[in-house]
């Protein structure tokens, strides 16, 4: 086809032949789709996974992706290390604000649950005492409130241990789950309680419910306060002080439980030599005096027999 822009002396510009598109599965010509990127190959394939077949022809071959290049992690040097440690030992450098709030905080975190355990476990007791003896009553709901309260400072631990990088999950999660289930109980008898035995409806009824989750949650508060426990510098270095020395004495224990096993074994194997030397000395002592005692019996047998054959010829007679 001539070009109509082309000016007149010069050589047509003749288009390119072009390719007709390769028929599908159908019999129909299927125009080829724009590849945009390197999952189209993938695209086509689930696409023609409905049709009920997939050939290397229908698919687009689009090219192939590089594998991801891994970059080599970064480990932190000691100074960065011993930085990041100084940073959460800040309790040295707080005002006597921060101090006296931090305070607070352990305060509350470890006195608020067994003051949940006084309030709580007291109407609980006087709610089951009707059905129970009141002994049994308050002391089974005194007995859960505390076990509550203790697995509560016990997650504050756990947290706190976790917040510093010393995470020990199988602790963590025994207690969780453990306090899930008596908190849950409990909760649900501060419902009754509450409820004199039977729901109320409306805005009360989801007042009350948030009030008791409300105070079930009381407990896994005061584990988020002992959570933020100061760090001091100087107990810190106090502290790694006495388990380097602790490590030490545990070391010389080692050693020492070490070398008396060596000198046990050793006295042992000298033992048993000595024993067999005696066993040794014993056997030849005796092959010793076997071999004396039946040399004097055989020269006795012999004399004896020299006797008889001296009597009997008539020697030595007069």
């Amino acid at each position: 086809m001539e070009d109509l822009n082309t000016p007149p002396g010069s050589p047509p510009i003749i288009d390119p032949p072009t390719t007709p598109p390769a028929p599908t599965d159908a019999g129909a010509t299927a125009t080829p789709e724009p590849r945009t990127g390197p999952l189209d190959a993938f695209g086509a394939w689930f696409r023609n996974l409905g049709k009920g077949k997939t050939s290397p022809s229908t698919m687009q071959a689009g090219p192939i992706p590089a594998p991801p290049i891994l970059l080599p992690v970064r480990q932190r040097s000691a100074i960065e290390k011993m930085r990041d440690t100084i940073a959460e030992m800040d309790e040295d450098y707080k005002g006597m604000g921060d101090r006296i709030l931090g305070f607070f905080l352990q305060l509350v975190g470890y006195i608020g649950p067994f003051a949940l355990v006084l309030w709580i476990g007291s109407p609980l007791g006087k709610y089951y005492a009707p059905v129970m003896d009141t002994i049994p009553a308050y002391g089974l709901a005194y007995t859960i409130e505390c076990i509550v309260a203790g697995l509560t400072i016990a997650m504050g631990r756990s947290f706190a241990e976790i917040a510093s990088g010393k995470a020990n999950w199988s602790k963590a999660v025994l207690a969780i789950g453990i306090w899930l289930v008596l908190n849950a109980s409990s909760a649900f008898g501060v419902y009754l309680v509450i409820s004199a035995g039977h729901a109320p409806q409306g805005i009360e009824g989801m007042s009350m419910v948030i009030r008791v989750c409300a105070v079930a949650l009381g407990d896994l508060g005061c584990s988020a306060m002992l959570m933020f426990k100061g760090q001091s510098m100087q107990k810190h270095i106090e502290s790694i002080r006495k388990r380097a020395t602790a490590i030490g004495e545990l070391a010389d224990a080692q050693r020492s439980i070490e070398e008396a096993d060596k000198n046990a074994a050793l006295r042992e194997q000298m033992m048993q030599a000595t024993l067999k030397i005696q066993e040794d000395m014993s056997r030849q002592i005796g092959k010793g005096v076997e071999m004396v005692m039946e040399s004097i019996l055989s020269k006795m047998e012999k004399s004896l027999q020299d006797d008889d054959t001296k009597n009997e010829r008539g020697y030595g007679r007069r």
